[in-house]
Formats: structure tokens, sequence, C-alpha cells
């Protein structure tokens, strides 16, 4: 600032000085015009008047010599006064020539004194000389001419002598004025060219200093441009009283999408904001400044936080306002996330109290009755029936128990990312087939009606996927929804393929239910992990709050999707996208063609019948179908007479005649158990599940019938109709003649594992520990054990280290062994844990021995071929 004040009165002294040397020249120029002008005047007129008048004086003095000298010869009287006449006319003449010489006179005034002496001189003398010649008319002529010569003669020439020598001074005199005016010329030349130069050289500074500080201004406004260009604020400088635009930054429109002038600088504000600015600029009586962050929606429409400054700078000539804009967005935005983070965790937090208050009481729920449920049994001991009582409410207080524990470790297992997805073999009739017949006893507890569809999948049924966890997210939201529910409701769960996207199939899973329904505001937060709808929710109808945000994050573990559309006391929809992988057919749908199978179908719905009938013939069966139980057992026992027993038969549970159980019971009254017999239902058939095997009912379907469900359970009948044993019988022992060695530190889980194991006939070795369990099978013989049993966490060696030592044991079973992982460590990062030390299978605590025992046989038939394959026997050394 100070530089350019310097600047400013630099510039306006040289322009001072330019214009104070114009004025000087114009002066000068002017002055020396006219001394020029007069010069050239007095050159041009002063030797003529000179010369003219000089001429005529001398022509006066001649004439009045010539006058006098007439009085040489003619001196009468009359001769006097003539002369006298004459004289007098030319001394008037001489005074007017006189007059005229002494204007055009350029000499000393001695000079002229002595001239108008000598004139006054010559009047005195001729007059004197008259006054002579008139006292006496007979004086002698010589006498006459000798006064005159003496007296006035000398006179005349010493008179004309005097004029001739001026007449010679005025000539000398125009020669001086010519080289006076020549002189005055010169100067004048001189002098305007020394102020032409000066007035160009102070131009020529001042242009430089000027061209000076426009460059110095230009780069300074180029820096300022670029300057403007790459700094985040914008912006303008406006004049105060008119509020025109004096300057605006050049990014303008990169902070606020605009080219800024008086229509569209404070478009985007609020008007409430755009008064308030006004008022401001207009207001000298407000502070110097003015801040406030405000709201602005560029012409895009996007909306931008901007903080928005005003100074006022009144030490100027005319008020200036300086606005700056600051795109402060990121930093509201992270404002507003934190303030919304900080209010999510004190949500979270109070979600995660009200959480841990409700697994307070949902743990303690199953474990009071366990408890007292274990005190009762105690107490009742001689009470068989009381104490079978006991235990079944036992068993189902410890699985309600496990599935709490399970969503709590599926939560964990999220949220550190540790959650692994299976990709394993299923078809998808079989799994939904499989789900309805868990998931139908609970809507019918409620006296709910549960329906399902299932449609698309004609090309095919068979994908790669994890159906576990597809059966969790389906329990998730078909159990709230039957929880949901009031009595009387309904739940239908439709299953559909949506599109192909090439070997990918994207399958809809579409829970809806008519129960209480949601608001928009619990929708919004509904997959949060340890949230419900509200208090009164969760004291009416329990749960964790975890089952929701489960199913979520395995949804989106399968890159799938989910939505949820609710209306409060209408119902709630639960939508669920999965892409699966389908499996290509690398051989035809199996089917039983060329064995020449016959089927009976016993239904009082016609429509089932066609439909089951449709199904057997797909898979090239025969069959046949009659709508009353009283026909069914009729058709059955004339067959059976005529050696043309059924197959199979396929009875309806409940029919209006005769149910499903009595047709079976009086068909094995009168034929025997030849004949396989497989009850469909579209109810769950647990609860009838043990009356129905005592009236000897084979194996169980559950409505809708699929075909591969359909050919899987005759498949498995078939095969077993030669073994089949009559249902009063005891069931075979899976595990007898087999020894299995266990590993388990603790001692009230060896006991029960033992003696599970022991319940289906196997002879078990129990350890406390890896290292017994490594010393015993070191000390045994080849293939003395069919199985190994080793739980994970122990002391002194444990499961993995177990596992890795025994497989590098110098044996011929050392690799070939079933070792199967037995722990409370259920994460799917446990299972490969497991596999990765040489386990061959993983089963979690708490123990399902009928899940244990499928595993052991599997494998016990795995290592008996590979045995044979590599020639180990028993006790081969």
């Amino acid at each position: 600032m100070r530089r350019e004040g310097m600047s400013e009165a630099q510039e306006k002294w040289n322009m001072a000085a330019v214009i104070v040397l114009m004025v000087v020249y114009l002066i000068v120029t002017l002055y020396n015009s006219e001394r020029l002008a007069a010069q050239a005047e007095k050159m041009s007129s002063h030797p003529f008047e000179m010369v003219v008048a000089g001429g005529e004086l001398k022509m006066c003095i001649a004439k009045m010599q010539v006058r006098v000298e007439r009085l040489y010869k003619h001196n009468t009287t009359d001769d006097v006064v003539y002369i006298r006449g004459i004289l007098d006319e030319l001394y008037e003449e001489t005074d007017q020539v006189l007059k005229r010489l002494k204007y055009a006179y350029q000499g000393s005034d001695k000079e002229w004194d002595n001239l108008e002496d000598n004139l006054d001189e010559i009047k005195k003398q001729q007059n004197g000389f008259l006054l002579y010649v008139s006292a006496d008319e007979d004086f002698p002529q010589d006498q006459v001419i000798a006064y005159e010569e003496e007296k006035i003669e000398p006179l005349y020439q010493e008179t004309t002598a005097m004029i001739d020598e001026m007449l010679e001074d005025a000539e000398e005199g125009g020669l001086q004025y010519v080289q006076n005016v020549e002189q005055l010329r010169v100067r004048v030349l001189v002098l305007s060219i020394i102020l032409m130069v000066a007035m160009l050289a102070v131009f020529i500074f001042s242009q430089y200093i000027m061209w000076r500080q426009r460059k110095e201004l230009q780069n300074r406004s180029t820096l300022f441009d670029s300057l403007s260009k790459s700094i985040d604020d914008a912006f303008v400088i406006r004049d105060a009283k008119s509020g025109e635009i004096v300057y605006r930054s050049l990014n303008m429109e990169r902070v606020l999408g605009i080219s800024p002038t008086d229509e569209t600088l404070y478009q985007g504000l609020k008007s409430e904001d755009v008064d308030e600015i006004y008022r401001y600029i207009g207001d000298f009586e407000l502070a110097a400044s003015y801040k406030k962050l405000v709201e602005y929606t560029r012409p895009d429409g996007e909306k931008r936080w901007v903080l928005l400054r005003l100074y006022r700078v009144n030490n100027l000539d005319t008020p200036q306002v300086i606005s700056f804009y600051s795109d402060r967005t990121n930093e509201e935005k992270q404002r507003i996330f934190l303030d919304a983070a900080m209010e999510n965790a004190d949500k979270a937090n109070q979600a995660k109290g009200d959480f841990l208050a409700r697994m307070s009481h949902e743990i303690r729920t199953p474990l009071n009755a366990i408890i007292g449920l274990v005190t009762l049994a105690i107490a009742s001991i001689e009470d068989s029936a009381k104490v079978q009582d006991c235990l079944t409410k036992i068993n189902f207080s410890s699985k309600h128990l496990l599935m709490l524990i399970d969503d709590i470790l599926d939560m964990s297992q999220i949220e550190s990312n540790k959650m692994k997805l299976q990709n394993e073999e299923f078809d998808i009739y079989q799994f939904i087939n499989s789900f309805v017949v868990t998931i139908y006893s609970q809507a019918k507890a409620k006296n709910l009606e549960f329906k399902e569809s299932i449609t698309g999948f004609s090309e095919g049924s068979e994908y790669y996927g994890d159906s576990l966890r597809m059966g969790q997210i389906l329990l998730n939201l078909v159990s709230n929804a039957i929880k949901f529910t009031p009595e009387g409701g309904s739940v239908f769960l439709k299953v559909e393929k949506l599109v192909t996207k090439k070997n990918l199939d994207i399958v809809r899973f579409e829970v809806t239910d008519t129960g209480i329904g949601m608001s928009e505001e619990v929708q919004e937060r509904i997959f949060a992990p340890f949230e419900q709808a509200d208090s009164s929710i969760a004291a009416k109808f329990g749960g964790t709050g975890l089952g929701m945000s489960i199913t979520k994050n395995l949804v989106m573990l399968m890159d799938g999707k989910i939505y949820v559309n609710s209306k409060e006391n209408e119902g709630t929809t639960f939508t669920v996208d999965i892409p699966l992988l389908k499996k290509e057919s690398e051989t035809k749908i199996p089917d039983f063609e060329n064995m020449g199978l016959n089927a009976l179908v016993v239904d009082d719905e016609e429509e089932e019948c066609r439909h089951a009938v449709r199904v057997l013939q797909e898979i090239k069966i025969q069959a046949e179908w009659v709508m009353h139980g009283a026909q069914a057992i009729e058709r059955v026992i004339s067959h059976h007479r005529g050696n043309r027993d059924y197959d199979i038969c396929l009875i309806d549970w409940k029919m209006h005649d005769i149910d499903g159980i009595e047709v079976t019971r009086r068909i094995r009254a009168e034929v025997g158990y030849d004949v396989p017999i497989v009850m469909i239902s579209a109810y769950d058939y647990m609860e009838i599940e043990e009356e129905a095997r005592a009236a000897g009912v084979d194996g169980f379907l559950p409505k809708p019938l699929y075909r591969t469900a359909v050919y899987e359970e005759i498949s498995r009948e078939l095969k077993e109709r030669e073994g089949r044993q009559i249902q009063g019988k005891a069931k075979q022992k899976l595990l007898s003649g087999k020894k299995i060695l266990l590993a388990e530190d603790n001692d009230i889980n060896r006991d029960i594992a033992k003696e599970l194991l022991e319940l289906q006939g196997a002879t078990v070795i129990a350890c406390e520990d890896g290292k017994q369990a490594l010393q015993a099978f070191q000390n045994s013989g080849i293939r003395e054990y069919d199985a190994i049993l080793l739980d994970i966490r122990m002391p002194v060696l444990d499961g993995y280290e177990t596992a890795g030592r025994i497989r590098a044991l110098n044996r011929k079973d050392a690799v070939i062994i079933p070792m199967i992982a037995v722990t409370a460590h259920a994460f799917s990062g446990d299972v490969t844990a497991a596999l990765r030390a040489g386990m061959n299978a993983h089963v979690s605590k708490p123990l399902d021995i009928a899940e244990l025992c499928d595993k052991l046989i599997k494998e016990m038939e795995r290592a008996e071929s590979e045995y044979i394959r590599s020639g180990v026997a028993k006790n081969d050394r």
C-alpha cells in the first residue's frame, strides 16, 4: 500500500511538471512572438519612415535655403513679406515632418535635441536675416550674401549633415533589427527545442514510470488472479454505496458454481440471509465485520455449506465491502457426521445396555428352567413320567439357550470379519422342504396359516452355496413373522428365480405376514445390532435384538440385497435377493426308468393327487390315485392278493373319511410290511411321527411335492425295504463294535460324550488331554481304534498338536484313521484350522449325537476303503 501511494504521488508530480512546462512554453512562445512581431514591424517600417521623413526635412531646409537666397537679388519689402509667408508655411511643414521623424527615430536623445536646436536656430537666424534684409532695401548683394553665408548657411549644412547622419544610422538600425530578429528567432527556436526536449523527457519519464507501475500492477494482478484461482476462498469487492461489483475472484465458479453478477451472486442463499447481507452493506453504523455459516444452493441443485464473511473498508474515498465465501461443506459434513456418530454411539451404548439387560433375562430364563427342572427331576427320581417330562423340558430349554449363544457368537464373528461362508451343493427344493418342516410347528402353535410357493426352477434346482446360512436367514425372517403375527393371521414364504446372469441365478425369498407391522422410523434401524422396535416389544416378545442384524450381514456376505416394506398394523414383507451359482448338470436328472415301479397316491384333494402323479411320472414311476382312505385300503389289499404289490404308497395324513395313520395301520394289518408307505402332509409331521411310525409309516414327505425330494425318499425306502425292521423293535445301534479314542479335559463333558457314544454301541477309551491320547494311540495295535475324537483346547497338548503328531507317526494307520474335532470352537475359521491340523471333520459343542454318529460312520466308511486299498489289516505290524 505504501508503494502504491508513492507511485500515485510520483505520477501526480510528473503530470504537474509536464503541465508547468507546457504553460511556460506557451508564455515564452507568446512573449517571443510579440517581440518578434514588434521587431519585424520595426524592421519593416523604421528605415523607410526615417528616409522619407529625413528627405522631406532636408527638402524643407532646402526650400528654406532657396527662399532665403532669393533675397540676394530681391529684397524688397514685398519680397520679404512673401518669403516670410513661405517660411512660415515651411516651418509648419517642418514641424509635421519633424514629428514623423521623431516617431521613426531610434537614435539617442542628444542627437535629436541637437537637431531640434539647429532647426530652432535656423528659424531664428532666418527670421533675423529677414529683419536684416528688410531694414534696407539697398543693402549690397554681396553684403547680404555674406551675412547669409556667415549666419545661416553653416546651419543649413550642419543640419543637413545631422539628418544625413541620422539616415545613415537608420539604415544601420535596420540591419540591427534584422540581426535582432534573427537572434530572437534563434533564441525562440533554441528555447522551444529545450522546452520540447524537457517536455518530451518528462513525458517519456512519466510514461516509463507509468509503464513500470502498470507492469507492476499487471504482475501483481496476475499473481492476485493466480492466488484467487488456487485458494479455496472466493471473494468479491463491492462499492458499499452503489453496490456495484468492483472485483470478483476467478475461483467463484469453482467455489459457488456461478459467474457472479448482481443477479446471480446471492441467488443460492436464503432470502433472510440476503436481506441481512444488504442491510449490513448499506448500514455504516454496523460493526466492521460480519460472519455467518449459511446454506448455499448451487445452480445444479447441490447444497453446500458456505462461511460468509463481510469486511467494510471505510478509509477510502469510496467505502468498499469485501465478501469472502469459504466452502465449509466437508467440515460441516464432518461435524454433522461426528454429531450423528456421537448420537449413534450414545444410541448404540443405550442399545447395548438394553441388549445386555435383555440377554441377561433371555439367558437366565432357560438357565432357570434347566436348574429348576433338574431339581424337580432329582426330587422325583422315582416318578419316571415326571423325570421324562423334566428331561424333555430341559432339552428344549438347553436348545433355546444354545440358540441365544449362537446368535451372540455369530454377531461377534460378523463384527470381527471372521464369518466365512461354505460353498456346498444343495437342491433348492430339498432346502425349502427341510425348512418348511422345521418352521411349520411354530406357525401351527400360534394357529397361523403358513403357505409357501416355489417357482421358476424348471431348468435346474441345484446350486452351490451355504445352505446352512441361507436357512439361518429364512429362519430369522419367518420366525419373526410368526412371532409378530397375532393368532389367526398368516405367513407366506415365496421363493422364485428372477433372472440368470451368466452362471448365476438371482433367487428371491419373500416373507410376508399380516402382523403388527413397523413404522418408518423402526424400519430405518431394524437392521442395526442390538435394536428392537421399542422396549414394549422386547418385553412382550423377547429376543436378543441380533437376528435382523445377523440376517442383513449374512445377505451382504452372499452379495445379496435385503429390503423391508411395512405399515403399522398391516403387516410386513421382507425381500431377500441372493445370487446363487448354478450347478452344471453332467448327467441327466436321475429317475427309476426301466425299473417297472408302480405307486399309489392317496389324497382327498384331486389337484394334490394329480400333482403327485405328475411328479412320479417324471421319475419314471407308473402311478394311480384314489381320494378316499377306504378305497386305498381295498386297492392295496387287492394288489397284494394278486401278487402285484405297489412298490411305494404315498398317503396323505389328514383326509375326511379315514386319516393316513389309520389307513397305514389297516394296510399293515392286512398285507404286512412289504409295501413301503410314505406319509405326505402340508403340516409338520414331527408331532405325529411317533404314532405314524408305530402304525407302520416308513418315511415322510412335506407338501408340495418336488421331484428331487420324492426321488431321494423313494430311493431310500427301496434300498431299505429288504432290511427294514418293524417300528416296534428297538433301533439298531449305529456304532456297535466300534472302538473310539476320546480326548477331553472337562470331566463332565468327557463323561457325557463317553456315555452318549456307548449308548450307540461304541467302546470308548477316554483321556484327559492330548498327550494321554497320543500315548494311547502309540501303544495300540494297527486299526485297534476305529476313530479318534479330540477336544481342541486341552492342557499339556491341545487338539491341533495332538492331531499333527498322530499323523506324523510311523504307522500304517496313522494317516488314515478318522480324527474328528469335538469342540466349543464353532466358527468357520475353527473348522478350517481343524482340517489344516490333520483332522477329517468338525463337530461343535454342545454335542448333537446324531450329527456325530453320521460323521463317524461316514469317515469310518472312508477309512475302511482306504485300508483295503492300502492293504492295511488289523494288528498288522
